[in-house]
């Protein structure tokens, strides 16, 4: 483990795989990509173990509290518990850096930064869904039709 101080806050970075799900001090590491994710997510997932770490970020997220998360381009929170993060690589990591790099060029974001989840989701907003629409590249995602289906209410 390691601390790291950030705007007077102190952070604890696991390295080892782990959930989110009680973790209440630890920061919040998202590719780009699944900041879509959250922005839509209903709930569900490929596994329980996915879907109950899922639902803790997004809750932590969106508990009203100003929450700042890092951008990575590599495994992150959500990763630790997906069924396809296989000895800490993603069996789909092709299409995860294209979507990653999708949302990084789009918002003009990069590795290592650090914004509030409101700050990210207004970037996203502005640059990637300035029409209300889900975005191009999320076309590509097998999730695609529950988000949709969820953006559309």
């Amino acid at each position: 483990m390691v601390k790291m101080i950030h705007n007077n806050h102190i952070y604890r970075l696991i390295y080892r795989k782990e959930t989110c799900a009680n973790m209440e001090e630890t920061i919040i590491r998202l590719r780009p990509h699944h900041a879509l994710c959250l922005r839509h997510f209903v709930g569900k997932g490929y596994d329980e173990a996915f879907v109950e770490n899922m639902t803790a970020i997004h809750r932590r997220l969106n508990s009203g509290q100003r929450q700042m998360v890092q951008l990575i381009m590599h495994r992150d929170s959500l990763c630790q518990a997906c069924p396809h993060d296989v000895d800490y690589a993603c069996e789909t990591e092709e299409k995860v850096q294209y979507l990653d790099a999708a949302v990084a060029d789009a918002c003009n974001l990069r590795s290592g930064q650090w914004l509030s989840w409101q700050e990210l989701c207004d970037l996203i907003d502005r640059h990637m869904m300035p029409k209300g629409q889900m975005p191009a590249p999320c076309q590509v995602c097998e999730w695609f039709d529950v988000c949709d289906g969820q953006h559309q209410k």
